[in-house]
């Protein structure tokens, strides 16, 4: 007990940054909010909800996160709060644990500090704080970290039980959630080349880096096609066409990072520290590795990241291909990793460092407001979306009362051209959707507000067409057609 007191307090000074910093851009995110999926999940019991996640999703961790809430006792909507402080825990415990690693490489506190941030907390990690689950989504980051940490111990010191680790590591982070163990490749190879000697070295130890990876990957895939019997994985594979589109995403969402970021800031960020890393090179002992696993990494994100949508399976999405976003830090990793003594290695390997640290700053100042935006957005979009059911709530209330005929089943249908979030909002990939254009959440949101259990039937095929000759851009009495016990609902 008291070894682990002094440690603590040897800790506080690093523990309390990282808690800072993760509380300044993900704090503002505790407060109650909807995802489309929310409405699913509290419609129900997370009895139901875990074993969806078990056998449709795929998840049987979070699946037991959501059955230990449903043996608790507790309130369907007590789980955000609890999800959201778990989900603060676990990304803070992965940012403490990969500065750990750095601390190895006698870097300097807050340069460990800012490094992890930027590596783990990149923009794409957002939409997991979007989710009710997001506790999960981030036990999963902590878990591919954990893998990194074995692995690096497993590289310096060749010893098997760490390999094994990394493994288990590997195999619980992906039975967590699969979009994120491509963060355990990304964030490895840095170490991959300073444990390396020579070209067959580093060959070597990046095989063993693929070959934890390829493995996790089979098991979760073994578990998909046998045991969860999940349709969310394609097994039926258009290889040209897949490349395609992840070539293609891939140079869309660089230069826009699904507007996140402005457009080409990343991109050209992303670059600065690829040239800072080329420009170190010439201070290197060993230039071509060092250029080499540059390029290691970069296409490392590329591929492992997009993994999902090479296989037939996945779309970009933020969540999807958060790990690509970590390119960024990992390029800056090396830089500092190669270089932990800066006066030691001359005026280019200083100069390189410094404009690694002012693109990593510049990224995570814009990365703030951005992330505070999209909080934002966030609760008005619940606000917008909660007033639009209680205004349908009280059409249905007026019609009953001036014809006495009660309204049981809703019918919904689009305009010409539904919009999916609210003007002046953040409306971009999956981070904020309006409830009510979503099939799945649409009259779950409408009976969760007005309290009502309505239930929703077939579009007529004439309303279809109707409606989809219209094309609103605000709420309108026009968007309601009552007709016996049913409400053909209009969604502009």
């Amino acid at each position: 007990m008291d070894r682990f007191i002094e440690k603590f307090r040897s800790e506080r000074s690093i523990l309390f940054k990282i808690g800072i910093l993760t509380l300044l851009y993900f704090g503002a995110n505790v407060y109650f909010a909807f995802s489309t999926d929310t409405y699913v999940t509290l419609s129900g019991s997370f009895l139901s909800s875990a074993m969806d996640m078990i056998t449709r999703n795929g998840r049987p961790i979070i699946g037991l996160l959501y059955l230990l809430h449903s043996l608790s006792g507790l309130s369907n909507e007590s789980f955000y709060t609890i999800s959201s402080a778990l989900a603060l825990v676990f990304l803070a415990a992965a940012v403490w644990l990969y500065q750990r690693i750095l601390a190895k490489y006698q870097l300097g506190e807050n340069t460990r500090i800012l490094l992890s941030f930027a590596a783990i907390a990149n923009i794409f990690i957002i939409e997991y704080f979007m989710f009710i689950e997001k506790c999960g989504f981030m036990l999963a980051v902590l878990l591919n970290i954990a893998a990194v940490y074995c692995a690096e111990s497993f590289l310096s010191s060749k010893r098997i039980s760490y390999l094994a680790a990394t493994q288990a590591f590997l195999i619980l982070a992906v039975l967590t959630y699969p979009g994120t163990i491509a963060l355990f490749v990304i964030l490895s190879i840095p170490f991959v080349l300073n444990q390396s000697k020579n070209l067959k070295a580093y060959i070597q130890n990046l095989f063993c880096i693929g070959l934890s990876y390829a493995f996790s990957v089979a098991v979760d895939l073994l578990a998909f096609k046998f045991i969860f019997k999940s349709p969310r994985v394609s097994y039926s594979i258009d290889l040209v066409s897949n490349i395609e589109t992840v070539l293609r995403g891939a140079i869309k969402y660089a230069i826009s990072t699904f507007d996140i970021l402005p457009r080409f800031l990343f991109l050209t960020l992303t670059a600065f520290l690829f040239a800072a890393v080329i420009l170190s090179a010439f201070s290197h002992k060993n230039k071509f590795l060092y250029i080499l696993n540059a390029f290691v990494i970069s296409l490392a994100a590329l591929i492992f990241s997009t993994a999902t949508i090479l296989q037939g399976s996945g779309w970009w999405s933020t969540r999807t291909t958060y790990p690509i976003a970590s390119v960024s830090g990992a390029l800056a990793v090396q830089l500092f990793l190669s270089f932990p003594s800066i006066p030691a290695h001359g005026q280019k390997a200083r100069f390189a460092q410094r404009l690694s640290l002012g693109a990593i700053a510049v990224l995570l100042v814009c990365q703030y407001f951005s992330f505070n935006k999209i909080y934002m957005d966030k609760y008005k979009l619940n606000a917008l979306d909660a007033y639009r059911c209680h205004y349908i709530g009280q059409a249905i209330q007026d019609h009953q009362e001036i014809t006495g005929e009660a309204i049981k089943r809703i019918a919904f249908y689009k305009d010409h051209t539904p919009t999916y979030s609210y003007p002046g909002l953040y409306a971009q990939g999956d981070l904020i959707v309006s409830a009510l254009t979503q099939e799945w959440s649409d009259l779950l949101s409408i009976n969760y507000y007005l309290g009502t259990s309505y239930e929703k039937t077939v579009p007529s095929d004439s309303y279809i067409e109707y409606f989809a000759s219209k094309d609103w851009d605000q709420l309108s009495q026009n968007q309601f057609i009552f007709e016996g016990d049913t409400l053909h609902l209009c969604i502009y």
